[in-house]
C-alpha cells in the first residue's frame, strides 16, 4: 500500500515538471516569433526607404480652386506629382476673374523653405510660372486675394450753345456735377424757353427720350450730350369769305385789325354789314350755321376757315295781327309754326317733328311708340326722320308718315280716303296737299280705340304691299318733355323774330318772358 502511494506521488511530480518545461518552450517560441516579425518589418521598411528616397519625391499643390488654379509641371511641361530629387518643379498659377495671386510658399515637413510674395521683388513670377528645385516631399501652397480697383471717373461733355432753353446735369441726389464715377446715376434735365422746343437730345450720339423733361442713366463710359432748342414754328391759317347778296363781311383779329391770315389759336372776329334795304339772314363757318343776332361772331382758329354770308332783302312789314292770324289760319298746312306776340315783336317758332313729339302729352308719346314698333315689325320697312315729319318706306314706296297737328299725333297712309266713308275709320282726305299726295289718308290718334284702328289700317297697307311680318324686339321710343327754349339750344326749334320789318334767326328776344309751350291745348282723348 505504501509502495502504491509512493508511485502515485512520483507520477504527479513527473507530470508537473513536464508541464513547466512545455510552458517555457512556448514562451521562447513566442518571443522568437516576435523578434522575427520585428526584423521582417524593419527589413521591409528599409527596403522601402531605399526604393523611395533615392528615386523620387512627391510635390502636392494646396490652393482654393474657387479663387484660382495651380498646376505642377516638370521642365518638359508635363503635369505630375512625383519628381526626382533636385529636379526643377514649375508652378503655374492662374487666378480666377476678380482675384490675383497673393503669395506662394514651399513647405517641407510643414516648414516653409521658400516663399514668394506678389510684387515684393523677393522672387520673380515669369509669365505666371514660379520655379524651384525639389529635394524632398514638398507641399506648394498658393493664396489668392480679391482685386480691389477704384471706379473709373467719366467727364460730362456738354455740346449746347445755350440758346432757347436750359440744361442741368446732376447726380441722383440732385447735386450739379460734371464728373461721374462708373455706376453712378446721371440725371439730365432740360427746360425750353417760351417759344422754343427741344429739337435734339442725344447721349453719346444716341437719340434719347425724356420723361417729363428728364433723362436718367448710369454712367458706364465718357458722356457726351448734344442738346438743341429751336423756335416753335408758327402755324397760320387763312380765312376766306363768300358773300351771297348785298353786304360785306369784315374779318379782323380781336383788336380790330383787318387780316385774313391768323396764327393757330388766335381769335378771329367776324362783323357782317348789310347794305341798305338788306339784312344778314345766314352766317356759316365751314358749313355750320352761326348765331348772327349780335351781328358779330368770334372764334379761335385751328384750321383754314371758309365764311359764307347770305344777305336778303328786308321784307315789307305787315300788320302784326295779320301775321299772327295767317300763322294759325290753316291747321292742315304741314309747316305749322307756333306764333306769339310779346307786345313789340312777332315771334314765330318753327318746330321740328322731333320737337313736337317731345312736347306732346305722355299718352300720345306712348301711342307713337306702339305704332312705330308696329310699322317696323314688317320686313324691309325703314324709317327716316326729317324736319317736318317721320316717314316709313317699304323699298322705295312710302307706306306711312307721322305728323303732329296741334297737339295731336296723326298718321298718314297710302290708302284711298273715299273707301272709308261711313265707316268706323274717321279718316281725312289731305290729297290736296302736294307733299302728301302719296299718303292722302290722314288719321288722328286721339284715344285707345283709334290707336287700335290705326293698327288695322297699317295692316291693310302692309297686306297691299305684300310685306312680311317679322319677329322684332320691342323698343321704347319715348322722349321726355323739354322746353322750347332748350329745344332752340338743341337746334330742334328755329325761332324767327320779326321786328321793325327785319327778321333774325335763332336769337333770344329779351322781352320774351314766357315759354310759348306753356299754353295748354286740350284734346279730347276720351273714347268715343
Amino acid at each position: 500500500m505504501t509502495a502504491l502511494m509512493n508511485n502515485a506521488l512520483l507520477a504527479i511530480e513527473i507530470n508537473q515538471t513536464t508541464l513547466i518545461v512545455l510552458m517555457a518552450v512556448l514562451i521562447v517560441l513566442i518571443v522568437l516569433l516576435a523578434v522575427l516579425a520585428t526584423i521582417f518589418i524593419l527589413g521591409v521598411k528599409r527596403r522601402g526607404e531605399a526604393a523611395t528616397l533615392p528615386g523620387s519625391v512627391t510635390v502636392v499643390a494646396d490652393f482654393d480652386n474657387t479663387l484660382g488654379c495651380v498646376a505642377l509641371k516638370d521642365e518638359e511641361g508635363m503635369e505630375k506629382a512625383l519628381f526626382k530629387p533636385n529636379e526643377v518643379v514649375k508652378v503655374e498659377v492662374k487666378a480666377n476673374d476678380g482675384y490675383i495671386l497673393s503669395n506662394i510658399s514651399v513647405e517641407i515637413n510643414e516648414s516653409v523653405v521658400a516663399r514668394f510674395v506678389a510684387d515684393s521683388g523677393e522672387k520673380k513670377l515669369y509669365e505666371g510660372v514660379y520655379e524651384f528645385i525639389v529635394t524632398a516631399n514638398t507641399v506648394v501652397k498658393a493664396q489668392f486675394e480679391a482685386v480691389v480697383t477704384e471706379p473709373q471717373v467719366f467727364t460730362f461733355d456738354n455740346i449746347f450753345n445755350g440758346v432757347g432753353g436750359k440744361v442741368v446735369v446732376t447726380d441722383a441726389a440732385g447735386e450739379e456735377n460734371n464728373q461721374f464715377k462708373e455706376g453712378e446715376t446721371v440725371r439730365i434735365s432740360t427746360v425750353a424757353d417760351e417759344g422754343y422746343y427741344l429739337a435734339t437730345f442725344t447721349v453719346n450720339d444716341e437719340e434719347m427720350q425724356l420723361v417729363e423733361g428728364v433723362y436718367e442713366f448710369v454712367a458706364a463710359e465718357p458722356i457726351k450730350i448734344n442738346v438743341e432748342f429751336l423756335p416753335i414754328p408758327v402755324v397760320k391759317y387763312n380765312v376766306s369769305v363768300n358773300i351771297d347778296g348785298f353786304g360785306a363781311v369784315n374779318v379782323t383779329d380781336e383788336n380790330g385789325e383787318a387780316q385774313t391770315e391768323f396764327a393757330d389759336g388766335e381769335k378771329v372776329r367776324i362783323a357782317a354789314v348789310a347794305d341798305d334795304g338788306n339784312y344778314l339772314s345766314h352766317l356759316n363757318i365751314d358749313g355750320e350755321e352761326k348765331d348772327t343776332s349780335e351781328g358779330i361772331y368770334e372764334f379761335e382758329i385751328n384750321a383754314d376757315a371758309v365764311i359764307e354770308a347770305t344777305f336778303e332783302a328786308i321784307p315789307v312789314a305787315v300788320d302784326n295781327s295779320q301775321e299772327i292770324a295767317a300763322a294759325n289760319a290753316d291747321e292742315d298746312e304741314e309747316d305749322e309754326d307756333e306764333v306769339m306776340f310779346d307786345g313789340h315783336n312777332v315771334i314765330r317758332f318753327n318746330k321740328s317733328f322731333t320737337a313736337k313729339l317731345i312736347q306732346i302729352d305722355e299718352v300720345s308719346n306712348a301711342w307713337y311708340t306702339q305704332l312705330k314698333n308696329e310699322l317696323l315689325s314688317y320686313k324691309k320697312v325703314k324709317d327716316r326722320m326729317s324736319w317736318k315729319r317721320e316717314s316709313y318706306r317699304f323699298g322705295r314706296i312710302c307706306v306711312a308718315r307721322f305728323v303732329i297737328r296741334g297737339k295731336t299725333l296723326c298718321i298718314q297712309l297710302p290708302l284711298d280716303p273715299t273707301q272709308f266713308e261711313d265707316t268706323k275709320y274717321k279718316v281725312e282726305d289731305i290729297s290736296h296737299i302736294a307733299s302728301s299726295a302719296d299718303t292722302p289718308c290722314l288719321y288722328r290718334i286721339k284715344n285707345e280705340r283709334r290707336l287700335n284702328y290705326a293698327k288695322d289700317l297699317i295692316a291693310q297697307v302692309m297686306e297691299n304691299m305684300g310685306a312680311e311680318r317679322i319677329e322684332r324686339e320691342w323698343v321704347d321710343y319715348y322722349q321726355p318733355y323739354d322746353t322750347t327754349l332748350n329745344l332752340i339750344e338743341r337746334q330742334l326749334v328755329k325761332k324767327i323774330v320779326k321786328f321793325n320789318g327785319k327778321t333774325g334767326y335763332g336769337g333770344i328776344v329779351e322781352k320774351l318772358t314766357e315759354d310759348p309751350t306753356k299754353v295748354e291745348e286740350t284734346e279730347d282723348t276720351t273714347a268715343k
